[in-house]
């Protein structure tokens, strides 16, 4: 499934109202938000590679040293400006610029030149990243100001993959995981019946969950239980159990701005079985993993399709400041008080200014996640949530 927004885009309904994407009719009407944001899933960043994401406007390269040291740095090399993403390598723990080979060390620091004379004193702007579940995510304030709160860390087993997608559509990440809390459309528009619903976002508190049971339009016999961790404006994480203690179904959704009224939306899923009985679990699941990562496969392009009806909606969603809510919709007044924390100015204000070269703001970075994953190996964590098998595959609407 390589294109699924631009099948969805084609579908004979679409086709008759011909609709603009968003970001083509008005100009955003809310700043970048705060916060950390997903820029790659694991797997997409192995040692010694390097990958160039857009963030905010601007760009970020991402890459992981042969021992595994994850960086994020900005792309411009020091020396003389040239883009460390378009021709750079990484040369055991250095990444080298493609111009004139200065190296540079993990801290940053300019340790050679390409004609074998002393390094000037120089050195990359980094920036603050994590890799936590499975995703790699680079922190963002407009200020400048350094992290103030982690990514919450799950316990899932690292040796199995997420499958995974990436598409670029129109929209801003608070109407996305607005998703999470706007329950009267999963009725209407994905069809859950028998509805408990229970969470709401607290004031102050960067991390919300929400409970939930459901009949789905697919087990619609089964009652099934969903948990939501919202991850400020930026991940929406979910976890299904499946029946008979059979296992659970992950699903990670990132929202990410690339730019003025864009978003890198990315999503996977992964189906984590027990495996058979009688075995302990971690035997179990070992023995269960090839069946599990086929099957993770198939529910990522079923979820695909439910998900892409949300990705129409946000590719073609103008944001209503003031909405004439009725009874049944969910939090979602006290879902857009709680994310005015998330931005430095009001979320009516001007958008940030375009960085099309220099990426986020720098801020102060550190090495030292709690969990001990800044620098981590992909499969050093034990929390690869969404480590995905296949490259993410990137379909522009």
């Amino acid at each position: 499934m390589k294109s699924l927004v631009k099948q969805l885009l084609r579908s004979r309904a679409v086709r008759r109202h011909t609709a603009a994407p968003a970001d083509r009719l008005h100009a955003p009407t809310r700043p970048y938000p705060n916060g950390w944001f997903c820029v790659a899933f694991s797997d997409e960043v192995r040692p010694g590679s390097l990958t160039t994401r857009p963030l905010m406007g601007g760009e970020v390269v991402v890459y992981r040293t042969r021992a595994g040291l994850l960086r994020a740095v900005r792309p411009q090399c020091p020396h003389l400006g040239a883009h460390l993403g378009v021709g750079g390598r990484i040369d055991g723990e250095d990444i080298v610029c493609p111009f004139h080979k200065f190296a540079f060390d993990p801290s940053g620091a300019c340790v050679r030149t390409g004609y074998d004379l002393p390094p000037p004193k120089a050195s990359l702007t980094r920036y603050p990243v994590r890799e936590v579940n499975g995703s790699i995510y680079v922190w963002w304030h407009a200020l400048g100001v350094p992290p103030q709160w982690e990514v919450p860390v799950f316990p899932m087993d690292g040796r199995q993959p997420f499958s995974h997608d990436t598409f670029d559509i129109a929209g801003h990440p608070q109407d996305v995981i607005e998703n999470a809390f706007d329950w009267g459309h999963l009725p209407a528009l994905h069809g859950l019946r028998d509805l408990v619903i229970e969470g709401s976002p607290v004031a102050g508190e960067p991390i919300a969950t929400v409970t939930a049971t459901a009949r789905g339009t697919v087990m619609r016999r089964i009652r099934q239980s969903y948990t939501l961790t919202v991850i400020g404006l930026a991940t929406i994480a979910a976890r299904t159990r499946l029946p008979r203690d059979a296992g659970n179904l992950y699903v990670m959704l990132h929202a990410t701005p690339a730019g003025p009224g864009r978003i890198h939306l990315r999503f996977g899923t992964k189906l984590e079985l027990t495996g058979p009985p009688g075995l302990p679990e971690p035997i179990g699941r070992a023995a269960a993993l090839p069946v599990a990562r086929l099957l993770s496969s198939i529910a990522q392009r079923v979820a695909s399709v439910d998900t892409g009806a949300d990705l129409l909606m946000w590719h073609h969603l103008e944001h209503v400041e003031q909405p004439k809510l009725a009874r049944g919709d969910g939090p979602i007044g006290r879902y857009r008080q709680w994310a005015r924390q998330f931005y430095s100015e009001p979320p009516g204000g001007p958008t940030a200014p375009v960085r099309r070269s220099a990426g986020p703001p720098a801020v102060a970075d550190g090495d030292g996640h709690p969990n001990g994953t800044a620098d981590g190996h992909p499969n050093g964590t034990g929390e690869g949530m969404v480590t995905g098998d296949r490259a993410a595959d990137r379909s522009e609407v």
